[in-house]
Formats: C-alpha cells, structure tokens, sequence
C-alpha cells in the first residue's frame, strides 16, 4: 500500500574519514527512498488515487424511537450504534456528541424518520450545537399533519471542528405526539432507525478564514 512503506531510511553516521563504501550506503538509502517516493505519489495522482488515503468518517444510527417528554425543549438525538468510525468517537452520558480527533471541516449528513400521531399540524426543529453551543441559524423546521404518517427529515452541512471538539443534533416539538420513529424487521421489509448520521473529513483547517459563529 503506498506510503506504508514510504518511510524515512536510518542513514549512518560518516567516520571522520572518507569511506567510499559508507557513501554508496548512504547514497543507496536515499535512492531507495526516494524511488518510493516518486512511486506513492504517481500512485496517489492517478484517477483512483483517493482509495489509497485514509480519512476520518464514520455511521452512526438509532434503532429505537426519539421521543420528546414535553414541547418546546431541546433534545439531543441520541446514537446508540456505530456501523463504523475512523478518527472520531461518540460520547456523552446519551451517545449524542460526536468528537473529533483532528482539527478541520466536517461533513454531517443526518437524515431522520418523523412520524405523526394525530393529523393536526405539528412542528419538529433540528438544529446543530457545537461544545455546548448552538449554531445560530443552523436551524430546520418541518411540519407534519399525517395521522400515523412519516415524513422523512434531511439534514446536511458542513462545519470547522476543533481537535477534541464534539457535535450534537438538537431536536425540539410543539408537540409530543411527533417524534422519530423505528421499526424493527419485519419480512420482507428489513425495517429502518429512526436517524442516522454519516460523518465524514473535508479539510484541514489551513488557509480557511472562519468567521464568529453567529
């Protein structure tokens, strides 16, 4: 795999004394070097050079419904299953917060299943809340009047994440008679969750001018 084996050589300390052999050592090591070098770097320009890296992402998903004890409030949406995860964990006491290892720009894809328990007209907000902080603006509403109907939430942005730092999605109602739903398998349906969120690494932090979040 290239740049497995691309690695600095060990060259060796030179005698105070000219030593032809130890320079051709020396000169052999550098050449070898390089030549992987040259050799990963064609590999990574060539049209499927992407497959050769290794970036941060993960899927994380719920298989239990997102219920609101009261109106107005602000939950976090809980994950209780990761499908996988390179370069960043979820954390908090409600598997909510997703943390970063490395600095940089993050792609967050959530999608949702709301469903209706009456057809009255009721509101569902999301939002995103960075280390504690909700994002101004950053929020969605969606109405749903379907008695015992879904209505599938989609929701995708992209946002500068400390090393260390975490991400959560908020959700509130005007009422509790909306919330995500989960169905269990049934055949010959293989059910669904009631949210997943794909998480993947844009960009490093270098030559961006991040404006105060509002």
């Amino acid at each position: 795999m290239p740049f497995y084996n691309t690695k600095a050589p060990n060259l060796p300390l030179f005698r105070e004394q000219y030593d032809r052999p130890q320079l051709d050592q020396f000169a052999y090591a550098l050449r070898l070097y390089f030549n992987r070098l040259d050799s990963s770097l064609a590999d990574l320009a060539n049209p499927r050079g992407s497959s050769l890296l290794n970036s941060p992402c993960a899927l994380y998903y719920s298989t239990v419904d997102q219920t609101a004890a009261a109106i107005n409030t602000a939950y976090p949406f809980e994950f209780e299953n990761t499908y996988f995860e390179n370069g960043m964990t979820i954390n908090g006491g409600s598997n909510s917060q997703i943390t970063v290892d490395k600095a940089g720009i993050y792609n967050f894809q959530f999608t949702g299943m709301l469903q209706s328990g009456s057809a009255s007209a009721k509101d569902a907000w999301i939002w995103i809340r960075r280390n504690g902080t909700d994002i101004g603006y950053s929020g969605v509403p969606v109405t749903n009047d379907i008695n015992n109907g879904q209505t599938e939430l989609n929701f995708s942005f992209m946002i500068d994440v400390e090393a260390g730092g975490y991400i959560e999605i908020m959700w509130a109602t005007t009422d509790t008679n909306l919330f995500f739903d989960a169905e269990a398998p049934s055949s010959p349906y293989p059910g669904h969750s009631s949210g997943v969120m794909a998480v993947t690494f844009v960009s490093n932090l270098e030559g961006f001018s991040i404006a105060t979040a509002p």
